[in-house]
């Protein structure tokens, strides 16, 4: 016997095509929002047309002109790496993630014109593309959330304390050092990536003097530290150049 009509459909289901239109409704507001704005300004009297055109013209050419660009790198870079691409198959199997990267990237790209958010995305975009089944996406959510508030300052630090031997902490005077930053700056920097869990810290000794009480303090790079400039540092090398290096 069929099923019969007016069955209802399982919660589950119910739940995810409401997820569904939930996200393309916060969608098309932002779209709304953006093109209410647009209206709104086109509306002051005098000036309105010259401001719209100035801004939203300018603003729609240089989004696309740095998508474009980004997608040409990336597709340069693809071709030289065909042998190791992942197959159609394998890259149907995760279309949906590929998705919300790409979405999460084009956000990126068009928001922010950072040259060093965009070799990061770039990079992790080619290791995706050649292993995208040993993919750890909610690892991948998570580093694509953490580019937009990192730039190449914070991978300087990253990569200096990389640089310190396992069993030793760095202390910020040093990064100052290396990097020529001034104090308060550093130890925010410090401060924000270990926050996003790719530093750890380590309190020292408490001292107590007439400029106020000091407490020193260690940072050493984290294993997700490790992995995160892994995904977005280190793309895959072209076994042709290794070939030709041989």
């Amino acid at each position: 016997m069929g099923p019969l009509l007016g069955t209802k459909k399982a919660p589950v289901a119910r739940a995810e095509e409401e997820n569904m239109s939930a996200k393309e409704d916060s969608l098309n507001f932002k779209e709304y929002g953006e093109l209410a704005l647009e209206g709104i300004i086109a509306s002051i009297p005098s000036v309105g047309a010259a401001l719209q055109t100035a801004y939203f013209g300018r603003k729609n050419e240089k989004r696309f002109k740095r998508i474009e660009s980004f997608y040409n790198e990336l597709s340069k870079d693809i071709n030289k790496l065909h042998a190791q691409m992942a197959t159609s198959e394998q890259i149907d199997s995760v279309s949906n993630e590929l998705s919300d990267f790409m979405e999460a990237t084009n956000d990126i790209i068009e928001s922010q014109s950072s040259l060093a958010k965009r070799s990061m995305l770039h990079n992790a975009f080619l290791n995706i593309l050649t292993s995208p089944e040993s993919v750890d996406w909610s690892k991948s959510r998570f580093f694509m959330s953490t580019v937009s508030q990192i730039d190449m300052i914070d991978l300087k630090i990253m990569f200096a304390i990389q640089k310190i031997p396992s069993n030793r902490w760095a202390i910020p005077e040093e990064v100052e050092r290396a990097l020529s930053l001034d104090h308060f700056f550093s130890i925010g920097l410090l401060e924000r990536l270990t926050n996003l869990g790719y530093l750890e810290k380590r309190l020292g000794s408490i001292t107590m003097n007439e400029n106020g009480t000091n407490i020193d303090t260690y940072y050493r790079i984290t294993n997700l530290g490790n992995q995160f400039l892994d995904f977005v540092m280190n793309p895959p090398v072209s076994t042709n150049t290794q070939n030709s290096d041989n």
